[in-house]
């Protein structure tokens, strides 16, 4: 690599986006390239650190912690061994001033705070110490009457643009296994499956999200058109119209599909009356490994 290239060649090169490149330089002073009559350039040194600090986010390093370090520390860090998956302990009062702006419903502060702990966390991070305990927290207020459906709709709505977000920016380059993500017709829980969307990202693999409330026709249709390896269904409400629909999407995937169940209500499925290709999922930790036991 020589020479000097214009930040349209950087994000081609590094699979990092104009915006992300931009945010990087003005928040974190990633790299700072050279201003000339044509705009950013960046040298090879620049390009390599880049690279380093994509590949470090994808291990679920946070930008804000990574960006000050120096090259070589950035090359110590990715050349550490990764630990084996384990959901993160909750760090106390992370959440407070989140549900202080939306106990007002002031949508502008909520989502500015959640921006603030998606720079400060890593996105593993976020997903266990935020996104998950908010989600719980604000059903748990719902219920006791203190939120009201609104309150839980602005949550819902703020949240899957983070995480939305993140998980365009986390997209692995490369030819890697794609995973289809969904839940089935009449379950419109969707977020534990948009969590693991984010950590399967993080794991190497790309995942394909189609959101809640699908028919198990429409996740098969998706399936062959994107070639992806794994279906991950998502299921929270036990329903007997579970089971059978998800015997019917066993059916219409192809032979070498990996079937992946889980979700707060999976132990009520008898999955192997499903197909013998079903992988019953206990837990985001443990979806994080069956995503690395893919990659390997």
């Amino acid at each position: 690599m020589q020479g000097r290239y214009p930040i349209r060649a950087v994000a081609k090169i590094t699979g990092l986006s104009l915006d992300t490149l931009r945010a990087w330089e003005r928040r974190y002073q990633a790299v700072v390239p050279e201003r000339t009559e044509r705009g950013r350039e960046y040298g090879p040194a620049q390009i390599e650190r880049l690279l380093r600090l994509s590949r470090l986010i994808r291990k679920g390093h946070a930008i804000g912690r990574v960006a000050p370090l120096s090259d070589s520390e950035l090359q110590d860090l990715l050349e550490q061994e990764p630990a084996r998956p384990q959901e993160p302990s909750l760090a106390p009062d992370l959440l407070l001033p989140v549900l202080a702006a939306v106990n007002s419903y002031d949508s502008a502060r909520a989502a500015d705070e959640l921006s603030r702990l998606a720079a400060l966390l890593s996105p593993r991070d976020l997903v266990y110490q935020v996104a998950l305990p908010l989600m719980r927290e604000t059903g748990v207020r719902w219920h006791q009457g203190t939120f009201a459906i609104a309150q839980e709709h602005l949550v819902s709505h703020i949240l899957r643009n983070v995480l939305g977000s993140m998980i365009r920016q986390l997209r692995p380059l490369g030819a890697v296994p794609r995973i289809v993500m969904a839940t089935l017709a009449g379950e419109a829980h969707d977020f534990g499956v948009l969590a693991a969307a984010m950590l399967a990202s993080l794991a190497g693999l790309e995942p394909v999200y189609l959101g809640p409330d699908l028919p198990g026709s429409d996740i098969a249709q998706a399936v062959k058109r994107t070639s992806a390896r794994i279906v991950s269904i998502g299921v929270t409400l036990p329903s007997p119209s579970t089971q059978v629909e998800l015997k019917r999407l066993a059916e219409d995937l192809p032979a070498d599909v990996e079937l992946w169940v889980g979700g707060a209500a999976s132990d009520t499925l008898e999955l192997s009356e499903v197909s013998n290709r079903v992988v019953r999922v206990k837990d985001l930790p443990a979806f994080e490994s069956e995503c690395l036991r893919w990659r390997k």
